[in-house]
């Protein structure tokens, strides 16, 4: 084998703290797909042109933007953001005429993620980063190691990207395990907060996990 990793997170969700779970297995990193759409109308002056005969490319973009969270909705694990808007000319008495929202796609596995795709009519995407499963074997020990530690036994997917994703892709065998967030999932913040209970048991499932990995080498 080439290698084993094991990488410890603090879960960037809600998903433990809802579940009452100290800690979760990993169990893919989900793939991620983004892409901009444009949208065109007429630049008209805001208070003199009647609503009947605007070209608003503003509201049609907004129509957009639901139809992305509805279709994402309908499938299970998937998630898509429009969370960057562009707008021409951009000022605050003038009918928008152009513009431009990017749509950031994302679901846990292959096949969820080319239903997304399709769903949201992002074919001609360029970026595109490929779902990666973790390491069965890794994922069965920090199962067992979860256990012995008597926490409940709590396997998620990531939707955020991290080290073990580009690492399992190259073959390494790869797992992660995430600790509860007890403020919503802020991460990489001055809001971040995981108990100290929580990890302790978190190193404690590390520890055994990476003796477990390190003998069967």
């Amino acid at each position: 084998l080439p290698g084993w990793y094991v990488e410890l997170h603090i879960e960037q969700g809600p998903v433990l703290a809802d579940a009452g779970a100290p800690l979760g297995v990993v169990s893919s990193i989900a793939g991620i797909v983004r892409c901009s759409r444009d949208f065109a109308g007429r630049a008209d002056h805001a208070g003199t042109t009647p609503m009947a005969v605007r070209q608003d490319a503003l509201t049609a973009a907004a129509a957009y933007v639901l139809e992305v969270r509805d279709r994402a909705a309908e499938i299970d694990g998937a998630v898509a953001t429009v969370g960057q808007i562009e707008i021409s000319p951009g000022a605050a008495n003038v009918i928008p005429a152009s513009v431009r929202v990017t749509v950031d796609a994302r679901a846990p596995d292959g096949e969820r993620v080319d239903q997304l795709v399709a769903a949201l009519g992002l074919e001609d995407a360029r970026y595109r980063i490929p779902p990666v499963a973790m390491s069965g074997e890794v994922r069965r020990i920090l199962r067992e190691e979860v256990e012995r530690a008597g926490a409940p036994v709590v396997e998620l997917p990531s939707g955020a990207g991290h080290d073990a994703a580009p690492l399992g892709a190259a073959g390494v065998e790869a797992g992660m395990l995430f600790v509860r967030s007890l403020n919503g999932g802020a991460s990489h913040s001055p809001q971040e907060l995981s108990s100290p209970e929580d990890i302790e048991v978190a190193l404690e499932v590390l520890t055994a996990t990476l003796r477990r990995l390190s003998n069967a080498k």
